[in-house]
C-alpha cells in the first residue's frame, strides 16, 4: 500500500491529517489500539470503497465525496482494491480521551459500530470539512480552530454513540424480558398455589421452556423483583390471609405453604412482617371488622 500524509497537525488528544492512500490488491488495516479515528473522503474521482469486516461480510464505505467513516481502537478491516487513490481528512483521537468524554468504552463501541461504521451528520460533515481548509490553507489561529473542531466531533461523536448504545442496551433488555404469556403463566401458576403449594424456581422455569437461569435474569428485568423474592412474598401475603382467617393452626399453614418447618415459617413471617405469626393473629383477631382486617392484611400494621 502506497501511503501520502500531506498535511498534520498533532494537538493534545487529537492528531488531524490528510492522507493519499493508494492499493492495487486487498489489503489488511487495524486502527491503532491507542486511537478512534473519524474520517471523510475527499477525492471525487473513483466509486466507493469496497472493504471486508469479516469473512462473510462486504460492505461499502465512502460512497462519495465528503461522506464519513469511524472505527474505534484495534478494529480491523480489509481493504479491497480501489481503481484510484483514496485522499481523506483524518482524526485520530486519544483512546482514553475519546472513551471518557463519550463515556463509553471500547467494548461498548465495537458492539454498537463494529470494525467499521459509516456515519450519517451534518455538523460532522461540517467540522471535517472545517479541518480540512485549516490544513490546507492554515489562517491565523488554525490549531485553535482545528482543536475546537475536534471537540465538536468528539462531543457529536458522544450523542451518536449514547444513542447507539442505548439502542443496544434497549434491544438486550427486549431479549432478557418474559414474553406476556411467560408472565402469565407465572401468575396462573402462582393463583393456583392455595391447590398445589407454591412453585419452585425450575418448575416456573419449565413452565416457560427456559432454563432456571434465564428465567431468574429475565423475571427481574420484566417486574424489577428477583423471582425467589417474588414467591416468597406472595408465600406470606397468603400466610397474612390465612391467619386472619383463623381456620387453620400456624403448623397447618406452615405445610399448607410448603414452608420446611413451622419455626422457619416463623422467622420468614417475622422478618417479612416484623410480627411473629401467633401476634398477627391475635391482632387479626381483635379487629372484627372485616375492612380493618384487611388493612392488616396488607401490612398497615
Amino acid at each position: 500500500m502506497y501511503k501520502l500524509t500531506e498535511n498534520e497537525i498533532v494537538l493534545s488528544g487529537v492528531s488531524a491529517l490528510i492522507g493519499l492512500s493508494h492499493w492495487s490488491a486487498p489489503e489488511n488495516w487495524t486502527c491503532p489500539e491507542s486511537s478512534y479515528v473519524v474520517c471523510q473522503r475527499l477525492s471525487d474521482n473513483h466509486s466507493a470503497l469496497k472493504l471486508e469486516t469479516d469473512a462473510l461480510t462486504v460492505q461499502e464505505a465512502y460512497p462519495h465525496v465528503r461522506s464519513l467513516g469511524f472505527m474505534p481502537a484495534a478494529a480491523s478491516i480489509r481493504l479491497l482494491p480501489l481503481d484510484k487513490p483514496l485522499r481523506t481528512v483524518n482524526c485520530f483521537y486519544d483512546r482514553s480521551l475519546f472513551e471518557r468524554v463519550t463515556e463509553i468504552d471500547a467494548g461498548q463501541w465495537r458492539d454498537h459500530a463494529g470494525p467499521f461504521m459509516r456515519l450519517s451528520s451534518r455538523c460532522l460533515e461540517t467540522m471535517m470539512q472545517r479541518i480540512q481548509v485549516e490544513l490546507v490553507h492554515p489562517g491565523f489561529g488554525a490549531d485553535l480552530v482545528i482543536e475546537s473542531a475536534s471537540t465538536m466531533i468528539l462531543v457529536e461523536m458522544a450523542r451518536l454513540g449514547q444513542r447507539g448504545v442505548a439502542g443496544v442496551k434497549a434491544a438486550n433488555t427486549k431479549l432478557q424480558s418474559l414474553a406476556p404469556w411467560q408472565l402469565r403463566r407465572v401468575r396462573e401458576r402462582m393463583a393456583a398455589a392455595a391447590e398445589l403449594g407454591y412453585p419452585s424456581i425450575l418448575e416456573l422455569s419449565q413452565l416457560c421452556g427456559i432454563s432456571s437461569s434465564h428465567m431468574m435474569r429475565c423475571f427481574k428485568t420484566s417486574t424489577g423483583l428477583p423471582l425467589h423474592k417474588y414467591i416468597a412474598e406472595e408465600r406470606i401475603e397468603r400466610a397474612k390471609q390465612l391467619l386472619a382467617e383463623n381456620r387453620m393452626s400456624i403448623k397447618e399453614i406452615s405445610a399448607r405453604l410448603n414452608f420446611c418447618s413451622t419455626a422457619y415459617f416463623t422467622t420468614a413471617f417475622s422478618r417479612q412482617t416484623g410480627l411473629a405469626p401467633s401476634e398477627f393473629r391475635r391482632r387479626a383477631k381483635a379487629l372484627q371488622i372485616p375492612a380493618a382486617r384487611d388493612i392488616l392484611v396488607r401490612g398497615l400494621n
